[in-house]
């Protein structure tokens, strides 16, 4: 007879299936258990395979072995949950101890992964963490850096290891900031910003700290700070450093007793001046501020273009540095202009040693850039402080005045400020005032001195010459024009001249053959609108370009001759004569002379004046009227003062003359009493 506590054929089944698992889960073992917890899991399987064993004899009723089976049966169960409950206990502790293992490995690959720098050590200052971040911008691994002087990486100065280290002794604390520079093993440098913190250090860690790479963001932070004070093209100091430096030279000026200078200072001893940093400490008397202007820079572009223009302005600015040293700041402020700050000079003639030097290195030796030599002379004007002030403002504006005097005085060149320079500048600056109200308020005149045909007598022209008799009793043409051309008055100067001399054409239109004659600026003669504007000019006061002579300098036309010349043949083109005013006194060659489509030329009265007591400028005078005669030209001799000079020039067989001998320049109602009469002596 089957016992009472049969297990059902059902539970006996799952008991069994249980027991294979149990079986085989302990034979395989686990990851994450160790050797004795397998141990402890085959036991407990063992023993319940044995009570299920021992449960499936006694359900199969076998007589001999019930009894037996029952037995043993009831007090293995009695143990089975005991045992349940062992198992349950190995089974969450293997669970926690692989989840554990699992977090440790997703925080040790996020810390290894981090962007940013992760350093530990311990309260001797030992290295105890180093993450792959760090490992890369040292190029030390962690097993090299604990062999190395980690902390001469780390702390670069002397002070910040020692205060780390007291850090490390101390043991807690807040976040600490700092921006440290790293050099690593190649002798790269990066800064990083870090923080450290001594408050929550993991099990061990006296001291943990946290960097962030910002050397991108330093360099591009520097990077703007340079263009903000620094000038794109040549990379030298802008104008605003320029006035930050001399501000700060200004303040640093003392009263100390100047150092013994030596007396005799050459040329080569310039750059000596400028560099020596000892002398500039130790004698900070007096600086000086120098503007510099190339002379021939819009040729320069003009003729090889922009590129190589901009190239040498780099080139120039380099040179600059080199000839007057570091210590003195050289700044490109604009175009093709420079300023020299020079501190340390005990004397104002150091300047002028300095000057010499630097413009006998600027022309001694060309410019080599794709092919072309490019020789280069320069302006400079200098003012000297405190002599001539302490303000920036007012030295900037001083060194502008002794620039434009430099370039008066022909150029390639210096001038220093002096307050006769300031005087002429204020008066200048006057005359310029009063000179645009005139133009404004239609206070000017045009005086007109007639031309004579030397064949005939013949009144056949007159030239349109501006007057302004108005202020201080008639300031010469030779006095205002000059500071018109300086106060960009030219342009508006030009055309009132313009629309009067036209005007005045027109009335006289009725005489036959009769021309008049008008000057162009340089400035004007460029004016890429120039032949339409005098070709609407001549409409509008119904006169023919025929009666209208333009006469332009040599010096304006060779600015650009090839510019030049286009131009002036859409002029002849149009109908208008040309006239070559000055000629003998600017720089054209008889290679461009043969292409200018000019109708006449016109002698400068230089030379007409020394023909009564030089052969030779009568020889130049009577070999300038064959030259023109054999490029089929008329030739106009100005300045005639006297009989003789007129007797020469008929001898010489010049064409046209005109001078004081026949008549000044004269208003316009005067010289209409001359063209009524025929006769252009007063």
């Amino acid at each position: 007879m089957r016992s009472k506590r049969m297990i059902s054929a059902l539970d006996l089944a799952g008991a069994l299936a249980a027991t294979v698992a149990l079986i085989r889960f302990s034979l395989n073992g686990h990851a994450s258990f160790s050797a004795g917890e397998r141990w402890i899991v085959l036991i407990l399987c063992s023993t319940t395979a044995l009570i299920n064993t021992l449960s499936f004899v006694a359900w199969l009723g076998h007589d001999h072995l019930s009894e037996i089976s029952e037995d043993w049966s009831d007090y293995l169960q009695i143990l089975q949950p005991a045992f349940w409950g062992m198992l349950f206990y190995v089974v969450l502790q293997s669970r926690h101890r692989r989840d554990l293992a699992a977090s440790q490995k997703r925080l040790r690959d996020i810390v290894e992964n981090m962007p940013v720098l992760l350093t530990a050590h311990d309260s001797d200052g030992k290295i105890l963490a180093w993450n792959r971040e760090a490992h890369s911008v040292t190029g030390y691994s962690i097993d090299e850096i604990a062999e190395t002087d980690h902390l001469q990486i780390l702390f670069p100065q002397a002070q910040q290891r020692e205060d780390f280290l007291a850090e490390c002794s101390n043991g807690g604390g807040d976040y600490q900031h700092s921006i440290r520079t790293i050099v690593g093993r190649n002798g790269s440098k990066h800064v990083a910003w870090f923080n450290i913190s001594r408050k929550y250090p993991v099990s061990g860690w006296a001291n943990w700290s946290i960097g962030l790479d910002i050397t991108d963001s330093v360099d591009a932070r520097q990077r703007l700070e340079f263009m903000a004070s620094h000038d794109e093209l040549t990379g030298l100091a802008n104008r605003g450093l320029l006035q930050h430096r001399l501000r700060s030279a200004i303040a640093a000026i003392d009263n100390t007793e100047s150092i013994e200078r030596m007396e005799s200072i050459d040329s080569e001893e310039a750059i000596a001046i400028t560099g020596n940093a000892e002398v500039s400490r130790r004698s900070n008397k007096k600086g000086a501020l120098l503007m510099l202007d190339l002379d021939n820079y819009k040729m320069v572009n003009d003729t090889y273009g922009h590129l190589i223009g901009d190239r040498l302005l780099y080139n120039v600015g380099e040179r600059i540095q080199n000839s007057v040293g570091n210590d003195a700041t050289v700044a490109r402020i604009g175009g093709d202009e420079f300023m020299i700050l020079i501190t340390g000079l005990s004397r104002k003639e150091e300047a002028t040693i300095i000057a010499d030097w630097l413009l006998k290195n600027l022309r001694a030796t060309p410019f080599h850039i794709d092919g072309a030599s490019i020789y280069t002379e320069a302006s400079l004007g200098i003012t000297v402080y405190p002599d001539d002030g302490n303000d920036p403002a007012e030295l900037l504006k001083n060194v502008d005045m002794a620039l434009y005097a430099a370039k008066e005085n022909g150029r390639n060149g210096f001038r220093f400020y002096s307050r006769d320079l300031h005087d002429r500048f204020r008066w200048q600056h006057m005359v310029a005032e009063n000179l645009r109200s005139a133009l404004l308020n239609d206070h000017l005149q045009l005086y007109y001195q007639p031309q004579i045909d030397v064949a005939d007598g013949r009144l056949i022209g007159a030239e349109a010459l501006l007057r302004w008799p108005e202020f201080e009793g008639g300031l010469s043409p030779a006095v205002f024009v000059p500071i018109a051309e300086s106060r960009g008055l030219m342009l508006p100067l030009g055309q009132w001249v313009l629309d009067r001399a036209f005007r005045q054409a027109a009335r006289w239109n009725q005489q036959p053959g009769f021309t008049t004659g008008i000057n162009l600026s340089a400035i004007q003669f460029y004016q890429s609108d120039l032949v339409d504007a005098l070709k609407k000019l001549a409409t509008l006061n119904r006169i023919s370009p025929e009666n209208i002579d333009l006469e332009i300098t040599e010096s304006a036309v060779m600015r650009d001759a090839d510019l030049a010349i286009a131009s002036m043949k859409r002029l002849r083109d149009s109908g208008f004569h040309i006239s070559l005013d000055d000629f003998g006194t600017g720089f054209s060659s008889l290679s461009y002379l043969k292409r200018f489509p000019v109708s006449r030329l016109k002698i400068d009265q230089s030379f007409v004046r020394g023909m009564e007591s030089s052969a030779d400028d009568t020889a130049i005078v009577h070999g300038v009227i064959r030259l023109g005669h054999d490029l089929g030209l008329s030739v106009v001799a100005e300045g005639v003062e006297n009989a003789e000079q007129w007797s020469l020039l008929k001898e010489g067989g010049c064409d046209i003359v005109q001078g004081f001998f026949f008549s000044p320049p004269v208003p316009v109602e005067n010289m209409e009493a001359m063209l009524a009469k025929g006769d252009a002596r007063n």
